[in-house]
């Protein structure tokens, strides 16, 4: 896990070390830099695999100069192969694999790699620049294309840094705020991009850049040639094996231990297969609601399990915690998980140097109660007496839990007046609230240079429900657009910021494959109250955890939020209230009436801690719109 700077093309005197400050947090064990005529970089490396100075990057082998960020999981295989070819390795990394799979495969070779990264490739003989996004965005990727130049950076902020006019993308503000996340390619700058997941681009000099993507799901209906005991044992031997691959390390390694199916499974399978006593991490508030603390059934995992296990205890003060995730992030994410995963990455740093956490467990196996809400949303449409059970939710209000079971009900009785998609986007939206409502100046100009979106591949949501069908089409909606712009965002941000290499086992292109061909039944079963969620990846932990562990409801990973805003974080908004929210880009009025509602009864939560945080960010920033 590392950060990079780099410029194709003219760069200014002293340009390249500036930037390269805004990374170099992200990698404080080595740092080495490149200089050439029409491309120069600076990496800063987390050093975890092959840590001795040969690994050190840029990295030119064959008059390729490579610079890399992430963890390539079977490069042992590809280093094997390439020896099978005559090749010769001068260190233990698995950077030094790259440029020769370059040599002898081009942009093919990136349907090869089974990891994380993004990767710069600068071809000396061809002049030619390659660059790459892994298949799920696990590693960020920034690119400036400005005055016959290009730069590239692991962090937008490395941008503010250089010789680059940026501008403030007000479109990407409200896009936050509504939908929690800024989809790729957007970001908060209308001058720099972000390559999309899966994707990969080349360029020369002064020529235009040529995004494609390399990274497809698989076609629908493809029949499992597999009975469902086959299938289960299939699925059980990819799972220990995506897990045990990514426990490659020559650096102490822990797992992030929720209590919960995925972290516990990923776990039980490592203390199972590796020889040495597992390390196991859970965090508690100590000052946070009962129903936000999973550390009791992380200590029952640990115990079945004997790893060797430790609950942090954290408090997080509310003014503190919004400063420090908004300095943590190079550009904002509002989903409150970030939090939660900030303070234990913080905590954990002082005794490993790489984690597995279990995220993409719901998104691969059905995890969410929303796909059941897809699964019955076209069978209750015209459900009679709709209107008498939405009147009554209403009544109820919201639960004061972290499930909120009552709100949830709620919005999917009233997600059934629109189509399934609209629905859909409703569910996992903060608000829905327009521009002129929001905004306190004109809708921009939103034309770009535009690449294709995460979220218009396979076109779109609509798309892929109708490809794939209710349940496995917003699945892969979540695996091509809530993985990469909000989840895998908020793990690199927070555990880069205390210089911890994050991995996420279930992110293997076996398990997708495999996921996405099983039928709906044995993901999601029941009624949407019901919560029949992840039935094959249950069925598997009741073989290997106990019972109370499997069976119990779903709980996120998240922040207290809804508590501290009746709390600690009453003063903040009372303040956001009454001066130039987001430095005078939000009206008052748009702030008020989403506290009211919140204070009146109305989980309003999400969008709350959204204006709290993008208005933290936007004053370290020092954006003014008045």
């Amino acid at each position: 896990m590392c950060g990079f700077v780099a410029i194709l093309g003219k760069k200014g005197k002293g340009e390249l070390e500036r930037m390269a400050r805004a990374v170099e947090k992200r990698g404080p064990d080595d740092s080495g830099s490149f200089d050439g005529d029409m491309f120069s970089a600076i990496h800063h490396r987390l050093s975890i695999i092959g840590p001795d100075a040969r690994g050190r990057q840029p990295m030119t082998v064959d008059d390729v100069t490579v610079v890399f960020n992430g963890c390539i999981y079977n490069y042992r295989e590809l280093r094997k192969q390439l020896e099978g070819d005559g090749i010769t390795f001068a260190s233990d990394t698995d950077t030094e694999v790259l440029p020769h799979l370059y040599r002898r495969f081009g942009a093919g070779m990136f349907s090869l790699l089974n990891g994380m990264f993004s990767i710069l490739l600068w071809d000396a003989r061809e002049k030619l620049l390659v660059a790459a996004r892994d298949p799920f965005g696990e590693k960020p990727l920034f690119i400036c294309e400005q005055d016959g130049r290009v730069g590239f950076a692991s962090m937008l902020s490395a941008f503010e840094q250089g010789d680059w006019a940026l501008t403030p993308d007000i479109a990407a503000v409200h896009e936050v705020l509504c939908r929690m996340r800024i989809t790729a390619p957007r970001t908060m700058y209308r001058e720099v991009r972000q390559l999309p997941a899966g994707t990969y681009l080349y360029t020369k000099s002064g020529e235009e850049l040529v995004p494609r993507r390399y990274v497809f799901l698989p076609e629908p209906d493809q029949p499992l040639d597999m009975t469902p005991a086959e299938t289960e044992g299939e699925a059980e031997r990819l799972l220990d094996d995506a897990f045990l691959l990514r426990t490659i390390s020559d650096k102490p390694m822990g797992v992030f231990l929720s209590g919960g199916v995925d972290s516990s499974l990923i776990a039980e399978s490592l203390a199972r297969q590796l020889p040495e006593t597992l390390h196991t991490f859970s965090v508690r508030f100590s000052d946070g609601a009962a129903d936000y603390d999973e550390s009791a059934h992380a200590a029952v995992v640990a115990k079945h399990i004997d790893s060797e296990h430790m609950v942090l205890d954290v408090r997080a003060e509310a003014h503190e915690a919004l400063h420090d995730l908004a300095e943590a992030f190079d550009q904002p994410v509002t989903n409150s998980a970030a939090l939660p995963m900030y303070l234990i990455a913080r905590e954990a740093k002082a005794h490993v140097d790489v984690a597995l956490s279990g995220v993409g467990g719901d998104e691969l196996f059905g995890g969410y109660p929303r796909y059941l809400g897809m699964a019955w949303h076209d069978r209750l449409r015209h459900m009679p007496g709709r209107g008498l059970m939405l009147a009554a939710l209403q009544r109820l209000g919201e639960g004061n839990s972290s499930r909120n079971l009552c709100g949830r009900l709620r919005r999917f009785v009233q997600g059934l007046d629109s189509p399934a998609s609209e629905a859909y986007l409703n569910w996992t939206a903060a608000s829905h609230a327009g521009w002129p409502e929001m905004f306190t100046v004109p809708s921009t100009d939103e034309a770009q240079a535009t690449w294709q979106t995460s979220e218009s591949v396979y076109g779109g949501l609509e798309g892929l429900l109708s490809r794939y069908g209710p349940v496995n089409g917003s699945m892969a909606w979540d695996m091509l657009t809530y993985l990469p712009d909000d989840l895998l965002a908020v793990g690199d941000r927070m555990s880069m910021a205390h210089a911890l290499e994050l991995r996420s086992p279930f992110l293997d292109m076996r398990l997708v494959n495999l996921a996405l061909m099983l039928p709906v039944s044995r993901k999601v079963a029941g009624l949407p109250w019901q919560e029949g969620l992840k039935l094959l990846l249950k069925q598997i932990a009741r073989k290997r955890l106990p019972a109370g562990i499997v069976d119990r409801p779903k709980q996120g990973f998240m922040a207290p939020v809804k508590h501290w805003l009746h709390g600690s974080l009453d003063k903040k908004m009372q303040d956001l209230c009454n001066h130039s929210p987001l430095g005078g880009l939000v009206k008052q009025s748009y702030v008020r009436q989403e506290w009211a509602r919140h204070q009146a009864g109305e989980d309003r939560s999400d969008i709350l801690w959204g204006l709290l945080l993008v208005d933290e960010w936007i004053r370290q920033k020092g954006w003014s719109f008045r």
